[in-house]
């Protein structure tokens, strides 16, 4: 029998089905409902933000949550009636597990639900946040300083996700066309140019990673390893991007993911190219629609267009 400290996210998601059921009495529409985004939830926390197979309900925080719910609403053009609802069954799964000693608290309490429905834009760095967050990791980035930095660069100019990049292979680049392939999401072979930034940070890197001992052959092959000599772990990059944003002094630093480093690629690309073609291929997006969230204009290109306007 499994204890409850044990139990992973899909087992106790298991017992709050039966919960709901037996004590609450809810209808069955209403228990697919709740399981049908609390298991939107959890592939969205394997998928995007790269947790474990087999990861605890206690491991996920506030901010995995409000990132999952700002997603929903910005890719699954969810109205904010939908996203209450999601915010309603997460609120609820981790009350019923708090009052059973599954987890220490619950991390959707604090979360607000959505007063309107207007759509959300994605939360992207500007230029000169971007640059700013770069220089952070000039000045604060101390002896991991230049494979941080490579990292962010690949998520800046490239676009990648934290799997992909985590995953990344000395195979999947090619320095002589500058360049990386891989089979990204969904097992789809990506092909994706590299700013000669990128490829000089790369380098840069692989000077000092050559000095670190190899602790097993998975990690020999990995371009990026910590300096325990293994590959690196997705939750390394996450607290080391969030720490970054807070020493650039961003406003809104406690937001700021790799994958909103991939939304910082995203933005900035379709506004140099306004080809939504080419974004959609670079990104690995299989649906069109899913890459038309970058089509946004923002606040500057907005009084940029009214003062352009002829006198009347």
């Amino acid at each position: 029998m499994i204890k409850i400290s044990q139990l992973d996210f899909l087992q106790a998601l298991n017992k709050f089905k039966k919960y709901l059921g037996v004590e609450k009495g809810y209808s069955e529409l209403t228990i697919k409902e709740y399981n049908s985004d609390l298991h939107q939830l959890h592939k969205y926390l394997r998928e995007e933000l790269d947790f474990e197979e087999g990861f605890k309900a206690d491991d996920v925080d506030r901010l995995d949550i409000a990132e999952f719910l700002a997603d929903a609403v910005i890719i699954n053009d969810n109205k904010a009636v939908t996203r209450n609802r999601k915010l309603f069954a997460v609120r609820s799964f981790y009350k019923y597990l708090l009052h059973y000693g599954i987890v220490a608290k619950n991390p959707a309490e604090a979360i607000e639900s959505s007063k309107t429905d207007n759509r959300l834009e994605p939360i992207y760095l500007k230029l000169k946040e971007a640059q700013q967050f770069i220089q952070a990791i000039d000045e604060h980035g101390g002896i991991n300083r230049l494979r941080d930095l490579a990292i962010v660069k690949l998520f800046l100019y490239a676009g990648l996700r934290i799997s992909e990049l985590v995953n990344l292979d000395f195979d999947n680049i090619d320095f002589e066309d500058g360049s990386i392939k891989f089979y990204g999401k969904g097992k789809k072979e990506r092909y994706v140019p590299l700013h000669n930034d990128v490829v000089l940070a790369i380098r840069r890197y692989m000077r000092e990673r050559n000095s670190i001992k190899i602790k097993d052959s998975d990690a020999r092959q990995a371009v990026f390893i910590s300096r325990h000599g293994r590959r690196i772990n997705p939750r390394t990059i996450q607290l080391f991007v969030k720490k970054y944003a807070k020493k650039a002094g961003l406003k809104r630093a406690d937001k700021i993911t790799p994958h909103k480093l991939r939304h910082t690629f995203a933005s900035t690309l379709y506004r140099q190219t306004k080809d939504i073609k080419v974004l959609q291929d670079l990104l690995g997006h299989a649906n069109l629609s899913t890459t038309q969230i970058y089509t946004h204009v923002d606040t500057e290109e907005k009084k940029n267009a009214i003062d352009e306007m002829p006198d009347f």
